[in-house]
């Protein structure tokens, strides 16, 4: 018997599957990229990635180098030279401790970023119209102490020259550089995160750099200034002050100081967003981010990130066009004309 074919049952037709509209104003997009594309065909990115390939030992690492090998930039994106805002990737996932996948993300988020248009109906203002720069990937160090030391060198440098950064993330660890690097510059920094995850360990398997731990580092870092909004997952012993609601995170910071926004793409909803590391049921909607944007657009914002994002399991692509999207609108919400 073929399948269910038999008695009460005939089998399906075999049919031609037709190439969507999205997918192919995506290729389309592609083939005409300046910096180069990324692959040819129309097949999901995801397909890209796991074709022939088991995720795990060499066949994931070979997989990572011949992913980064791309050369695309962000949408609307060109040199960082003379760029006033500049988009960096920071492709590290040592730190991850359920799953891998976001060293992807960098490149995945690019990509997605050609599906969507440069101009926000919201705040009325054009990514072409900004000087927005594309440094492209860190060659990060597997160390979590020398990846992190090497991307607040990067980050230091581009805020010593008055730019805005934009971290693709890597996990939420290298948040913990970025800080890092930023309150050389600034040690008056204030901190906002959305986060699914309290990230109040003050170690995690074996390690004061996992990202299980990034809030209580960027905590002792910042001298308390950091709350964070969008949590569902806690281990007990955090400084519950930190801990509060979208709505009322904008009214925690100091409109006096400089600000930098962290988002973990596990904040929001994951029936919205599937492809993250530590899915975790509950959480913010698009729309709620978009709403905190426009209540920060009065703090002078130094730079923000989007991490977490996991193309492995983003079978639609939806949560890195989601990424993109909320980079597309911070950008234009926080420096745009």
């Amino acid at each position: 018997m073929d399948g269910f074919q038999g008695k009460g049952f005939t089998k399906a037709p075999q049919v031609k599957r037709p190439k969507f509209a999205l997918e192919s104003k995506i290729s389309r997009k592609l083939d005409t990229a300046a910096e180069g594309k990324l692959v040819s065909g129309t097949r999901p990115f995801f397909q890209i990635l796991l074709a022939g390939t088991k995720w795990k030992g060499q066949n994931r690492l070979k997989s990572l180098r011949e992913v980064k090998t791309a050369k695309m930039r962000f949408l609307e994106a060109g040199s960082p030279d003379n760029a006033q805002v500049v988009i960096l990737g920071a492709p590290f996932e040592e730190a991850s401790s359920y799953r891998k996948g976001s060293a992807l993300a960098p490149t995945a988020i690019r990509r997605a970023s050609q599906s969507i248009e440069s101009y926000s109906a919201i705040f009325r203002a054009d990514l072409r119209d900004i000087a927005l720069g594309d440094a492209g990937d860190l060659v990060l160090s597997t160390q979590p102490d020398e990846a992190l030391t090497q991307i607040a060198s990067a980050v230091e440098e581009f805020l010593l020259t008055g730019r805005r950064v934009v971290v693709l993330g890597g996990d939420h660890s290298v948040t913990i550089g970025v800080i890092t690097g930023i309150r050389r510059v600034l040690p008056q920094l204030q901190v906002a995160v959305l986060d699914a995850h309290s990230d109040w360990r003050d170690s995690y398997n074996g390690s004061r750099y996992s990202h299980a731990c990034t809030i209580r580092r960027i905590w002792e870092m910042v001298e308390g200034r950091v709350w964070v909004a969008g949590t569902r997952s806690f281990v007990g012993n955090e400084d519950w002050s930190r801990y509060v609601s979208i709505e009322e995170l904008p009214g925690k910071l100091d409109p006096s100081r400089p600000t930098y926004l962290s988002i973990d793409i596990d904040a929001i909803d994951p029936s919205l967003c599937p492809g993250v590391g530590n899915p975790e049921p509950g959480g913010l909607k698009y729309e709620q981010v978009i709403s905190l944007f426009q209540a920060m657009r009065n703090f002078t914002v130094v730079g923000m990130d989007i991490v977490e994002v996991h193309p492995p399991y983003d079978p639609a692509e939806v949560t890195a066009v989601t990424a993109a999207k909320l980079i597309q609108e911070g950008i234009l919400a926080f420096w745009g004309k």
